[in-house]
C-alpha cells in the first residue's frame, strides 16, 4: 500500500478506528485504548517512513504526528 498517499490512508482507516472506539468504549479502560492509540500511530509512522526510504521510523514520528492532527485521524480516546 505504498503507493497511497497518507491522506487515502486516514480516510480508510477512519471509519474503522470510529467503528472501534463505538464497540469498545464501555468494555475497555482509558490505558488500554492510549496503547492501541499508539500502536494506530505506530505502524502508520513505520509505513511513512518505509513510503519516505527512511532507515529509522521513529524519526519520522514528529512528522506524521503533525500530519495526522492536520489531516484529521480519529483517536479511540
Amino acid at each position: 500500500m505504498r503507493h497511497k498517499s497518507f491522506q487515502e490512508h486516514l480516510e480508510y482507516l477512519n471509519p474503522k478506528i470510529q467503528g472501534w472506539r463505538n464497540y469498545y468504549v464501555t468494555t475497555y479502560s482509558q490505558r488500554k485504548m492510549a496503547k492501541r492509540d499508539w500502536y494506530i500511530l505506530q505502524r502508520l509512522t513505520k509505513w511513512y517512513a518505509k513510503k519516505r526510504q527512511r532507515a529509522r521510523w521513529r524519526n519520522s514520528l514528529r512528522e506524521v504526528k503533525s500530519l495526522s492532527v492536520q489531516l484529521g485521524l480519529r483517536t479511540l480516546l
